[in-house]
Formats: structure tokens, sequence, C-alpha cells
């Protein structure tokens, strides 16, 4: 008669060993912090497209205005508020047939320090010189 048993005969380990399971949760707790770090980066520039495209929406809407005016009649200067910026334009230069306006929009943005650390200013201003030619 053949004798059997119920559990055989252990001749390998299987599984992972407690060493193994540790460094496995440290290379998953790296990856993890790293991740966390990538966020506040893009939640920060997330803000910063948000706030480079109202200021955008402001310039374009001022350059808009300006187009629509006759050409002789854009002289000195106006101020407008689109959302939160404060868009002023001026006459900074003309020629024969030509006309630069600088346009100064100022609200939320950042302004670089002198060390060159951003900081969020609600005064943050940004100039653009647009030139109209003479029809």
């Amino acid at each position: 008669m053949v004798e059997q048993t119920l559990n055989p005969p252990v001749t390998s380990r299987q599984g992972f060993t407690l060493v193994e399971l540790v460094v496995a949760l440290v290379i998953l707790a790296v990856g993890i912090l790293g991740l966390a770090g990538t966020t506040t980066y893009v939640v920060r520039q997330v803000a910063v497209a948000g706030m480079q495209t109202d200021r955008t929406a402001a310039l374009q809407a001022a350059v808009e205005r300006l187009r629509a005016m006759s050409y002789d009649s854009v002289t000195g200067s106006d101020t407008d508020t689109v959302g939160d910026y404060t868009v002023d334009w001026r006459v900074s230069a003309t020629a024969t047939y030509s006309k630069t306006v600088r346009i100064l929009t100022t609200g939320p943005g950042y302004l670089t320090t002198g060390d060159g650390t951003p900081v969020l200013s609600s005064a943050a201003q940004d100039t653009f010189d647009y030139v109209l030619l003479k029809p």
C-alpha cells in the first residue's frame, strides 16, 4: 500500500521576503511624493495661465476698440476696465502714415523680485505697443 501525504513537502519558498516588500514600499512612496510635488507646480501653472488669458482678453478688447476707431480720432489717451484689469492706452509716437499706441494692462499677475523670485501681485503691469497704419 502507498502512503499519501496531505501536505506536499516544501522544496522552494514562494512569495516575497520582508526586505523585498520594504524596498517596494519605499520606491512607491518616493513616486507618490514626486507626484504630489508636481501637482503643486501644475496647479500654480494653471492659475498663471488663467491670469494670462484674462489679461490677453483685456488687451484684445482694447486693440479691437482702437481698430474700430477712425485713424484720425485715435489721439491722446484713454482708460477702460475689462474684468479685473485696467487698460490704459496712449499714443506714444506719430509718423506720417502710422501711430504707435502703447497699451498698459494693470491687474492680477506675477512680478519678479530682485532675486528673481516670482510673487503674486494684484497690480502687475504689462505693456504692449500697437502700430496703427493710416489707410
